[in-house]
């Protein structure tokens, strides 16, 4: 990742838009970054690296804290970044959350972050990401880097130089593996493992179900001390003992089946000759009851006789009875007729009385029409005038509308005037207070920015103080330390030399003279070595291993007091001022800033109403216009009105001029109109009625007199038509036997009635024959045959069908037993075999499983092997320039002894000292060295991981600290060294303020500080 352009606002000590062109530096690709202390040179490294992650380059300064002090509220803090990578140009833009005045009113608004990553192409821009999360997200796969991992290898703050070196393992696998893209080794450990899993599943499931097999068959005594093969053999013995049982079973089953259906057989047999004498007890039972029947079978066969006689009769009979009907309707149709005649004839006369009452009125109904006629040539004038009189009264509550509007307009102009001179007086008192506002706010900034500056003086003073006690502590643990250390290493050199002299006096007392002693060859052993005491070989090792493990400690402890001489060292103060003045400095600023905060607030409601009123006094003036405006159109409005009120009192009085005073009032002009038009039309309708009803009863009372007379003929010619055919029906009724009529009814039946007595008849007969014919047979059939014990044969067949059964199920049991067996027993050699290979399988992936994930004799995982061989080319490379910058002194290892436990290792660095020929940690350099130690690792690290290419761009590096710990001559290596990354295109920006560092690298980046904010400015050759 290479910066091209970096643009800031009111960003940390930078109030105005301040841009950084990077290509400003032409072919130059190292630069210092110098300026006084605070002006802002930390701030260019926190602007890069919350553009591209959304923090600063340090951990102290995040959120609120990025914004400037000398910034305007009205300016946003925002940061953008044009940098490229792998040939491709992106732009980043990102605002922090922060506190801005509200637009309106007092107080402050929150605005939130913000963030936008764009792909360039020439002018175009082509949006990535457009939200904080999301542009965070993309930023970390583009670059491949987390935020402190940028840290420890491409943008290195003060005070975190030296992490990357010094981190423990776990913390250097962090950052390897994103830079050598060793996830597929581990994604190979996990996949291993997870197969290690599987199979280990695998062959427990299988291993049980062996186990379930072999329960289920057997019991536990019988299982107990098989093997496998035994238990085959058990199987198979069992299986042929019980197919022999199985096979027996089945030839019981056999035989008893045959004994049941004979059985069976007889029950049959049996029934059907119990049926058979059923059969001739019921018939017997039903010609009994057949012969009993006869009589009524005769009755009902006279019944029809008599019936079919009177059929002849019906159509007659029916003919004089609607003879009858027809004469007992023309009686009814003349009386009717004459009660017709009556009813007409009194309607019609009082018809007639009705329409001489109508013919009297005529006489005032003519007069009705001739004051109608009247009262319609009045009406148009009438209607004229209400028109007029609405129009009037509408007017004239126009006229009294406009009247108080021009009232109250001219009010409201008043109270105008009044307001709009005590709103001028306000201004011109909050312009005068303007001036000294301003002092107070820039008196209010300066405060801040010493108040700050005090503040993180203080903050060091307190690091000083605290690391310093840290310092006794640490101090007083090495004392303690190095006590136990000495008791120890004393401890343990009293029971070697007591083991030792005990293991020459085991080896005296197998001295012979004259014979050579195995240790010095000498014949002669005059002084002998003597027993003294028991000490043991395991006493020796832990009195060992305590001093070992007690030098250890006594190490660890020298490492952190060196770790802390050398934080203190790394502490510069500003000023010479010690910690109690700085307090007091703080109170001061503190109790001075609360005035002038509390000051400026009370002014702030001066400046903001100071707005207000202009605009309020700005609206009042535009208000007293449109007031004139709005005034001058009623004015002329009224005028008008009035002039309609007076025309339309003129119109009224002519109209009424020749109307009579009673119909001055419309209302009553209209309600005389109304009743008299409603009582001539009552009339008119009236005697339309009469004249109708008269017509009508006229008419009718003529056509009834007509009826009558035809009604009466009618009845006359009905009745002797009846007399003749009723002579007719008494002589056939004679020839048919009938001695009345009552007779005749008697006789007649239904079709449905006369049906069904015939099917009676039909059916009996039919039935009569059947039974005794098959009477007849089955008694003879029958003769000399006895009826057969079913209850007795049914007991033996029910006994032979239980023993069936009995055998079937004991067969089908014993067939369900072999089965079973036969399948347990192929399960049981199927799931062996399986289980075999998996157990193989098993074997197999577990070793490899557990080599891979540091199961082994180094304890060193398939990944960390994979990145421990990278650490080992980024340390061949590093040892170069280290020695180049330590005249050979210092060399880079990496530390290969297992750790203690079960820790993983393989990735802790150690440094070899020529000048004692010794390895220790990383940690016990000093200053200087750990500086040189840090700056050849983080130079070998970008060198390797450019030319892998692995995804991951390391073509840019900023360091801000370290080259003030250093001796002129080392620092005349470390540039050196700075200056041959130029040879490999690497960007390096160093923030130092070591002179001798300006005069070698000849392009420098100058950050100059103001009371208005900091602005830079690129010095380099060519520029």
């Amino acid at each position: 990742m290479r910066p091209l352009k970096l643009t800031m606002q009111a960003f940390g000590a930078y109030a105005k838009a301040e841009t950084i062109d990077f290509t400003e530096l032409g072919q130059e690709r190292i630069f210092v970054i110098s300026g006084k202390t605070g002006a802002g040179k930390s701030t260019i490294f926190d602007a890069i690296s919350f553009a591209i992650f959304g923090k600063a380059n340090t951990n102290d300064r995040e959120g609120f804290s990025l914004r400037s002090h000398f910034a305007k509220a009205e300016d946003l803090t925002e940061v953008s970044l044009e940098f490229l990578l792998r040939d491709v140009r992106y732009l980043v833009r990102r605002v922090p959350q922060q506190e801005v005045p509200k637009q309106r009113g007092e107080g402050i608004t929150t605005v939130t972050a913000k963030a936008e990553l764009y792909e360039l192409d020439g002018d175009e821009e082509t949006l990535l990401a457009s939200s904080v999360r999301d542009v965070g997200a993309k930023m970390e796969e583009i670059i491949q880097l987390n935020v402190d991992q940028f840290r420890q290898i491409l943008m290195i703050p003060q005070g975190e130089f030296r992490e990357l070196l010094v981190a423990e393992s776990k913390e250097k696998e962090a950052i390897l593996q994103r830079l050598a893209h060793t996830h597929f080794y581990q994604l190979i450990e996990n996949q291993l493992w997870q197969q290690q899993k599987d199979q280990e599943q695998q062959v427990r499931l299988l291993r049980e179900k062996v186990a379930g097999i072999t329960q289920e068959a057997f019991d536990a005594e019988a299982l107990a001390g098989k093997t496998a093969l035994d238990i085959e053999l058990m199987f198979a013995e069992r299986l042929i003992v019980e197919q022999e049982t199985m096979n027996g079973l089945q030839e019981q089953m056999e035989l008893a089946k045959e004994k049941a259906e004979i059985t069976a057989k007889n029950v049959t047999l049996a029934e059907e000759k119990i049926a058979e004498w059923a059969q001739l007890a019921k018939l017997r039972t039903e010609k009994v009851a057949l012969d009993e029947q006869l009589d009524t079978r005769n009755q009902e066969q006279e019944a029809v006789d008599l019936a079919r006689k009177a059929g002849t009769l019906i159509d007659q009979d029916a003919l004089c009875l609607r003879l009858k009907q027809q004469l007992d309707e023309a009686k009814l149709d003349e009386r009717q007729a004459l009660d017709a005649l009556k009813n007409r004839k009194v309607a019609f006369e009082k018809a007639h009385l009705e329409i001489e009452k109508v013919k009297e009125i005529e006489l005032e109904y003519m007069a009705w029409i001739k004051k109608r006629d009247l009262l319609q040539t009045m009406e148009a004038k009438v209607t004229r005038a209400l028109v007029v009189q609405e129009e009037l009264a509408q007017e004239s509550g126009r006229q009294r509308d406009l009247a108080q509007k021009l009232e109250r307009f001219i009010l409201q102009e008043k109270g105008l005037l009044e307001q709009s001179e005590k709103l001028a007086e306000r201004v011109r008192f909050v312009q005068d207070s303007r001036l000294k506002y301003l002092e107070t706010k820039q008196r209010l900034t300066e405060l801040k920015q010493e108040e700050a500056f005090v503040l993180a003086e203080i903050k060091k003073w307190e690091q000083k103080q605290a690391w310093e006690a840290e310092l006794v502590v640490l101090n007083s643990e090495w004392k303690v330390a190095e006590e136990q250390f000495s008791e120890a290493q004393a401890k343990y050199e009293k029971l070697d030399a007591m083991w030792q002299h005990e293991q020459a006096a085991m080896l005296a007392l197998s001295l012979v003279d004259g014979d050579a002693c195995p240790v010095c060859g000498s014949l002669e052993h005059p002084n002998v070595a003597l027993e003294t005491a028991d000490v043991s070989k395991t006493e020796v090792d832990t009195a060992r291993e305590s001093q070992s493990a007690k030098q250890d400690a006594v190490k660890a402890i020298v490492a952190k007091i060196e770790q802390k001489k050398w934080q203190i060292e790394q502490i510069v103060f500003a000023t010479e001022e010690s910690l109690q003045v700085l307090k007091e400095k703080q109170a001061l600023y503190g109790e001075e800033l609360a005035a002038k905060e509390k000051e400026l607030a009370e002014m702030d409601v001066f400046l903001v109403e100071e707005n207000d009123v202009e605009e309020q006094l700005g609206r009042n003036k535009q208000e007293m216009i449109k007031l004139g405006e709005e005034k001058a159109q009623l004015q002329t409005a009224y005028e008008e009105v009035s002039k309609s009120v007076d025309a339309a009192k003129t119109t009224h009085a002519l109209l009424l001029e020749d109307v009579p005073e009673e119909f001055w009032d419309p209302t009553v002009f209209y309600e005389q109109q109304k009743a008299l038009t409603a009582k001539i039309t009552d009339f008119e309708e009236k005697k339309g009625r009469v004249e109708l009803a008269y017509n009508t009863a006229k008419e009718g009372y003529y056509k009834a007199i007509s009826a009558s007379d035809m009604a009466g003929k009618a009845a006359v010619k009905a009745e002797d038509a009846l007399a003749t055919q009723r002579t007719i029906f008494k002589d056939i009724m004679a020839a048919n036997g009938f001695a009345d009529y009552a007779s005749y009814q008697r006789a007649i039946l239904s079709p449905e009635d006369l049906d069904a007595k015939e099917r009676f008849i039909r059916d009996f007969e039919q039935r009569y024959h059947f039974v005794s014919e098959r009477l007849k047979e089955t008694e003879t059939r029958l003769a000399g045959v006895e009826q057969p014990d079913l209850i007795a044969l049914q007991r033996l067949d029910d006994e032979a069908k239980r023993l069936y059964h009995e055998k079937a199920e004991r067969w089908m049991g014993q067939k369900d037993a072999v089965r079973k067996l036969s399948e347990l027993s192929e399960q049981f050699l199927k799931y062996l075999v399986e289980t075999s290979e998996a157990e193989k399988a098993y074997a197999d992936i577990g070793y490899l499983a557990d080599m891979a994930r540091g199961k082994n004799d180094r304890r060193l995982t398939f990944e960390r092997f994979v990145l421990a061989t990278f650490l080992d080319t980024i340390l061949l490379r590093a040892n170069g320039r280290l020695k180049k910058m330590t005249n050979g002194r210092f060399q880079l290892n990496r530390k290969k002894e297992k750790s203690k436990g079960n820790v993983q290792s393989g990735l802790e660095l150690e440094v070899y000292d020529e000048y004692t020929g010794l390895e220790r940690h990383v940690k016990t350099l000093s200053g200087g060295e750990s500086f040189k130690t840090s700056l050849a690792l983080a130079l070998a690290l970008a060198e390797v991981v450019q030319e892998m290419s692995g995804g991951i761009s390391l073509e840019t590096m900023f360091i801000d600290e370290g080259f003030g710990t250093l001796d002129p001559e080392s620092l005349e290596m470390a540039v050196e060294c700075l200056l041959e990354t130029q040879e490999s295109g690497r960007l390096v920006g160093i923030i130092s303020h070591v002179p001798e560092l300006k005069e070698r690298i000849p392009s420098r980046l100058e950050v100059t500080a103001t009371n208005h904010g900091s602005t830079t400015k690129f010095f380099a050759q060519g520029l």
